[in-house]
């Protein structure tokens, strides 16, 4: 796990000049650009000018960022979480000293923090348990972790069906771009998720489980609900989470395949404008499905389903609707 880029303490830079940079954020970033860039050949053919391109592109980067962090927040379970880091972070579940002992200052806490376990800042003596500081802005602070795929799809669908409209350009056409553009920058993203350690899997007993580091939020997980497993794993000499499903790189495995097999196999065969982008849902919805069965990091659900399930369903349903209505009857 390697959550952080770059910390301006490694140069000796602390106090106001602190500042890190995520990798998580950065690994977004660079499957943006480089979807962005992959897409430029189609979209000149498809009507836009260089500067037009340029500021279709950093919308969409707004936009597709307000969408997943909105969904996040509202249906990831997180709602109540964020409001009490706001009112009162005391309502909020707090955490043990890595040594199970109860803290007796703020700066066990920090301590705590510093070392690598991020359970807080501020130490409650009542149950000598650490809570975090407060903070009113943390729903905005996307670049630390808490955005959702399909927010961040469903908003960019929403923004490019109103610009293709506004500009006069053909729908469809235009959304065929993020047929093989968003594979290929969530294959990317879902790496920067495994440097967080975010987005982990179900504890499993096979050779592709991996451990995540003291501190990851497997590891927090692990320590406030199966600590009784981590006691036997401590016994053994192993500091780190219980072996979880690499949920993050198996995601960027399957979507680095669809990006291959619509880029290189089927757009080159198109035979009809939104064929790539409604593949690509059926395909990433499909898969995604399957591995929402062995995430186990907090999210939200419904009827014994993940929210991310549920939407996939409705993704497969509504593209295979309008695969069959785009189709030409002759294919």
């Amino acid at each position: 796990m390697f959550p952080t880029l770059f910390d301006s303490r490694w140069v000796g830079l602390d106090g106001d000049l602190r500042f890190t940079i995520p990798t998580y954020f950065v690994a977004l970033m660079l499957g943006f650009i480089l979807a962005a860039r992959l897409s430029w050949k189609d979209a000149n053919a498809a009507g836009f000018e260089q500067k037009q391109y340029a500021d279709f592109v950093i919308w969409l980067l707004i936009v597709g960022i307000a969408g997943g962090r909105v969904l996040h927040v509202f249906v990831d379970g997180y709602l109540m979480d964020y409001i009490h880091l706001c009112t009162d972070p005391f309502q909020l579940e707090g955490r043990w000293l890595a040594s199970g002992l109860p803290c007796s200052g703020n700066i066990d806490c920090m301590t705590a923090q510093q070392s690598g376990r991020d359970i807080g800042s501020i130490c409650r003596p009542d149950d000598g348990l650490c809570y975090p500081a407060q903070d009113c802005f943390r729903w905005l602070k996307f670049w630390a972790g808490g955005l959702t795929v399909y927010g961040s799809l469903l908003a960019c669908v929403a923004f490019v069906v109103v610009y293709a409209k506004r500009h006069g350009m053909r729908l469809v056409k235009v959304l065929d771009f993020g047929g093989y553009g968003v594979p290929l920058g969530i294959a990317i993203g879902r790496l920067g998720c495994f440097g967080a350690g975010c987005c982990y899997g179900a504890v499993c007993e096979n050779p592709m489980g991996v451990r995540f580091p003291v501190g990851s939020p497997a590891y927090n997980e692990h320590f406030d609900h199966l600590h009784s497993m981590l006691s036997t794993q401590w016994a053994q000499g192993i500091q780190a989470s219980l072996p979880v499903w690499p949920t993050q790189l198996i995601e960027s495995a399957y979507a680095f395949a669809i990006f291959a097999f619509v880029y290189l196999w089927l757009r080159p065969r198109k035979t009809f404008d939104g064929q790539l982008i409604l593949v690509m849902g059926m395909m990433y919805a499909s898969a995604r499905f399957m591995v929402e069965f062995i995430r186990a990091d907090p999210r939200g659900e419904a009827l014994g389903l993940s929210t991310s399930q549920l939407i996939a369903i409705a993704t497969i349903a509504m593209c295979a609707f309008f695969y069959r209505k785009l189709r030409p009857a002759s294919v």
